[in-house]
């Protein structure tokens, strides 16, 4: 895979209703297939840009809480297989 192009990765994250929550775009260099080194940058750079004190100050840390354990989830989750989106093939 090219390291120098910038590639571009769209996604959106639905509800249990099927209707779109977030929406967005990331681009930036990868060397691992389907961008997959990306994803993780931009996962990151997210991660990084959050407040906690936000979530106190407007009375909502329960829901900072909740998000916190359904990105602990998912990364438990991700790490159990070889491939997660697609056919599940757990580590040994």
């Amino acid at each position: 895979m090219e390291t120098d192009q910038i590639h571009k990765v769209n996604f959106n994250m639905e509800n249990m209703d099927g209707k779109i929550e977030v929406k967005g775009e990331i681009s930036g260099a990868a060397k691992i297939p389907n961008h997959d080194d990306l994803k993780f940058k931009a996962i990151i750079a997210l991660l990084n840009s959050i407040d906690k004190q936000n979530f106190i100050v407007t009375e909502n840390l329960p829901l900072f809480v909740t998000y916190v354990k359904e990105i602990e989830e998912t990364i438990m989750e991700v790490s159990k297989y070889e491939s997660f989106q697609g056919k599940n093939i757990r580590r040994e």
